[in-house]
């Protein structure tokens, strides 16, 4: 909690151990750390009007987090590569749906007030910020800013005050944009949208025109009904070949349909939109454009930003997945892979890739998807091997290799968790090792993974060994993933036992019992255990954590999101309705996202199978 000159920290949040904490780890605790000291100016300093803005302070905590943590640490590549995957192509899973909201939200009563703290207020705030300083340009913007704290300090301000700063700064320089005018399409109207770039085939114009078309972008088809909604979309766009990219220019979209001039392009050239990803809205192309830009990655991915290589396998996922694109697309896209030599690109397609196993993890079928998958990772994943366990130094996470830890760490996870033989040997050795020896050499860095494979492909002892462990170790950081490990079991005595004993006993802290229900439902052997769980004690869990910020939401999001079969769907509608649950924001996103997983797997699942079923080829339907 931000308080003026005193933040406070929760335990997990602001203690490191260097011995035992893995970076990912050491990054989570600089970011919050940072975000709070960020709050003394956006929020104490200068605090919003009222409630409705909120999003005022907590984006720009949020967005500032990922420049702050830059500016301290600049390898790690904050705000132009982990801003993309763990914000923006977050946040737009839920902004997406048709349960979302505004940013800015009406508040008239305290009981408003908890539901104004969202995911939407903090990461869509921050994504929009980072549109807008895109926009505006470095300079500018912080001009503008500068401008807006000064004038407000100790005060309140409300969003048309920063708006109006804003474009005072662009007008200094002889810019007439009116920033009040376009952000609030951005803030005002929910959702977001999606952007159809295609090359002009008419007789009339020659080749150097593009027709842009927006419209708001749902998951749900059904929901399309509401395509009044229009947003003033700053587009950035380049052409490329083979060889080489033109810089970008800027467009900017008023209207539902367009048509702009570009420079040369024939049949060979492709067209990229939103360079970057700096905007918040997702880009669709022809299927000409899909497949030339597919060709291009496989011959010579690096023609392309590694911004707007995660941007592609995260579009095209999520395309397909709400019927916007065939299901082969993002599948074959993810065939380059192979050729991927960064981080970022690899991460965007690992959370894609883990929205679809959870999707399939019980189908029939499931070994021809995992099988697709490591097929892609194998040779990067044995040629970037496993790291060494050199005693780590303090300024271990500073090191030049941190995106080759980052990446060695994200080939082993997909490796691990789709099955890749050598990798579940490789942490049965580890583990077998650490039992016998009562020494721990696993890397900090994957020690979540080898803990988790261990459990699931080992015998119950190894179970009780770690459940000792998780009692016996002092560090937070490693209490957190033996817990989560535990979650990990095939075992369904044993995923019932720890559900019960971590919402009955002392044995798990309360904070963390959410987090054991939510795991155990990810786990395909423990899904229906931690669904049923969950209706059962629903009224233990609630009078608890009713009242919690984030804890309830979370808890009912995470034991529903990979509900996917018509009994779990009534199952569901059922449950809202025995407890009188329609009212708060969890229950209809949860009931809308399973409504989603249902449909997916009705119109699109034989597709998918079908595509893999015959991959080899370059088809694109």
């Amino acid at each position: 909690m931000e308080n003026w000159g005193l933040s406070v920290f929760v335990e997990q949040k602001i203690l490191l151990d260097a011995e035992v904490s893995s970076s990912s780890y050491q990054m989570e605790l600089t970011m919050v750390v940072v975000h709070e000291i960020c709050h003394q100016w956006f929020g104490d300093l200068v605090t919003p009007v009222w409630w409705e803005d909120v999003w005022l302070k907590e984006g720009f905590a949020h967005y500032f987090e990922y420049v702050g943590t830059d500016f301290l640490f600049p390898k790690w590549n904050m705000e132009k590569q982990r801003f993309l995957t763990d914000v923006l192509h977050e946040v737009m899973l839920l902004d997406g749906l048709n349960s979302s909201h505004p940013i800015s939200q009406e508040v008239v009563q305290a009981a408003d007030i908890d539901r104004v703290f969202d995911w939407i207020a903090y990461k869509k705030g921050a994504a929009l910020i980072r549109m807008l300083a895109n926009v505006m340009g470095q300079t500018l913007f912080q001009r503008g800013l500068n401008d807006y704290l000064l004038s407000h300090m100790y005060g309140n301000a409300a969003r048309d005050d920063l708006w109006s700063k804003l474009t005072q700064a662009m007008r200094s320089e002889g810019l007439e944009i009116d920033i009040g005018q376009m952000m609030d399409k951005w803030t005002l109207q929910m959702g977001y949208p999606i952007v159809t770039i295609s090359k002009n085939q008419s007789e009339q114009l020659p080749t150097h025109h593009i027709t842009v078309h927006q419209e708001h972008f749902l998951y749900s088809q059904e929901a399309k009904s509401n395509n009044r909604l229009l947003w003033q979309i700053p587009l950035t766009v380049a052409v490329g070949n083979a060889s080489s990219v033109s810089s970008e220019s800027l467009i900017w979209i008023n209207n539902k349909t367009e048509t702009h001039r570009i420079g040369r392009m024939d049949d060979s050239t492709w067209l990229l939109g939103n360079i970057n990803q700096t905007g918040y809205f997702r880009v669709n192309y022809d299927l000409a454009n899909w497949k030339l830009l597919i060709q291009q990655l496989h011959n010579n991915p690096e023609i392309i930003s590694v911004g707007n290589r995660a941007g592609l396998i995260d579009d095209a996922f999520n395309l397909a997945r709400a019927g916007y694109l065939p299901q082969g697309v993002p599948l074959q896209l993810i065939g380059y892979l192979p050729e991927e030599p960064s981080f970022l690109p690899w991460h965007s397609a690992s959370r894609a890739l883990y929205q679809l196993d959870k999707l399939l993890d019980r189908t029939d079928e499931y070994s021809l998807f995992s099988d697709y998958v490591l097929k892609q990772v194998a040779a990067r994943y044995h040629r970037m091997g496993w790291p060494t366990n050199v005693p780590s130094s303090e300024g271990n996470v500073l090191q030049a290799s941190y995106q080759t830890e980052e990446l060695q760490r994200e080939l082993i996870m997909l490796a691990c968790s789709f099955g890749n033989k050598q990798c579940h040997r490789q942490a049965v050795t580890y583990i077998s090792d650490w039992i016998s020896s009562n020494k721990n050499r696993i890397p900090p860095n994957i020690r979540d993974i080898v803990y988790c494979t261990g459990v699931s492909l080992m015998d119950e002892d190894v179970w009780e060994f770690i459940w000792m462990k998780f009692h016996s170790t002092s560090a937070v950081s490693e209490k957190k993933i033996l817990l989560e490990a535990l979650t990990c079991s095939d075992n369904t005595f044993l995923l019932n036992r720890l559900l019960n004993l971590s919402l009955t006993s002392d044995l798990v802290p309360e904070q963390d019992v959410i987090d054991v229900i939510i795991h155990v439902g990810r786990n395909p052997q423990g899904r229906n255990l931690a669904w049923k769980y969950f209706r059962e004690k629903w009224d233990i869990l609630n009078a608890r954590y009713g009242e919690a910020l984030f804890m309830n939401s979370r808890l009912i999001g995470g034991v529903t999101e990979f509900l996917n079969t018509e009994k779990e769907l009534n199952e569901l509608k059922a449950f809202i309705q025995a407890n009188d649950l329609g009212a708060g924001p969890a229950m209809p996103r949860s009931l809308e996202i399973v409504e989603g997983n249902v449909r997916w797997h009705r119109l699109h699942r034989r597709h998918f199978f079908q595509w893999l079923r015959k991959s080899p080829s370059s088809n694109l339907g």
